[in-house]
């Protein structure tokens, strides 16, 4: 597996190139990861549909448009095979931009440890009221919880598609 930085240098390259020609389809990209899967080096890159499901016909336009960017640019020594997806079900929120449109709106918390001073499992539903600097404000059960962004393991989206 390439290095961690070169990893992320991939990343970002494929998403800069990459996402002007997924807006162009009226798409979003939301995420791209590099990764080794039993040692088959794997490219996802991870769309979504403003106000809409994903369809495999979005997928394969996605394929058809990226593909030759991609391969004029060869942006990725190894050899490896393309997987375009939906964010699913599972729709985690990895980045700024994906926390931020999602401030006001029920989410499923996972931390990494139970706190004692929280009464409440390790993982629990629950509305992000902010996020700022790292810190994030979610209300629960009627409970206005704070927790850094270490302390959070998983954050995910519970919107229509995944209650």
């Amino acid at each position: 597996m390439p290095a961690k930085a070169n990893r992320k240098l991939i990343e970002l390259t494929v998403e800069k190139l990459c996402a002007p020609i997924i807006k162009n389809l009226g798409l979003e990209l939301w995420n791209v990861e590099f990764y080794n899967d039993g040692g088959e080096y794997i490219l996802e890159i991870t769309i979504d549909k403003p106000g809409g499901l994903i369809s495999l016909d979005d997928c394969e336009s996605v394929t058809r448009a990226v593909e030759p960017a991609l391969d004029e640019a060869d942006p990725i020594e190894q050899s490896h095979s393309l997987v375009v997806s939906s964010p699913g079900i599972d729709r985690e929120l990895k980045t700024d931009a994906h926390i931020s449109k999602y401030i006001g709106k029920p989410v499923t918390v996972s931390l990494f440890a139970k706190r004692p001073d929280i009464n409440l499992d390790k993982n629990f539903p629950a509305v992000l009221v902010s996020y700022a600097d790292g810190a994030f404000v979610f209300d629960a059960y009627e409970s206005i919880i704070n927790l850094g962004k270490k302390e959070i393991a998983r954050l995910c989206a519970r919107d229509i598609i995944n209650k």
